[in-house]
């Protein structure tokens, strides 16, 4: 049975379609619409997990949720060479594992609280300023390590780069990548991936 991946619209469930479109997995995409007016998850999502979120893996019974655990199950059951992701004996291992995770964590959640607090009007004062210095700071570090480095990982494109993916674009989108030159050079390297095209051909 192939892998079903539940995909909604403008959200962070595309960076598990390009993982898959790179492993080259067989699976199917079931698509799923925000409400236009409260762009929230369709309540049909907790029909498959309690949290009705997306993304959402079905393999068999299983549903996994959770876009890192996703990314995790998917690399040890289907890139046992280790095309994209180091083993865990090699240098790269411990970078590539604090990308993973901070694409769901340091990198991710200044952006997501500017979101939340754009929304219900907080556009200046000190709660505005904290998260912009923290959005600051966080595109800083990733700039420092992209001059440096070709990838996250390091010299080899990994899982890493797809899960970094989202936050960048949407930065870059935003104007934010004017002073990151290397950062923006990543951006034009990985966005030209013959998967991450793809990708965009499954819908955003």
């Amino acid at each position: 049975m192939a892998l079903k991946l539940h995909h909604l619209n403008a959200s962070r469930s595309q960076r598990i379609v390009w993982l898959l479109l790179e492993l080259g997995v067989p699976h199917e995409i079931v698509h799923h619409k925000r409400n236009e007016t409260t762009r929230l998850a369709p309540a049909d999502l907790k029909n498959i997990h309690p949290l009705g979120k997306s993304p959402l893996l079905e393999d068999g019974n299983i549903v996994i949720a959770e876009t890192g655990a996703i990314a995790q199950y998917l690399l040890a059951k289907h890139d046992t060479a280790n095309r994209f992701h180091p083993a865990a004996d090699s240098a790269d291992f411990p970078r590539y594992l604090e990308w993973v995770h901070s694409a769901e964590g340091a990198v991710f959640l200044p952006g997501l609280l500017a979101l939340y607090t754009g929304m219900a009007g907080i556009t200046e004062g000190p709660v505005a300023q904290m998260i912009s210095n923290e959005r600051d700071k966080v595109a800083g570090y990733i700039e420092a390590h992209l001059s440096k480095h070709a990838y996250f990982a390091g010299e080899n494109f990994s899982a890493a780069d797809c899960l970094m993916g989202f936050q960048i674009v949407m930065t870059d989108a935003q104007g934010g990548l004017a002073r990151r030159p290397a950062t923006k050079a990543w951006l034009d390297k990985v966005t030209a991936r013959p998967a991450y095209k793809a990708m965009l051909a499954v819908g955003v």
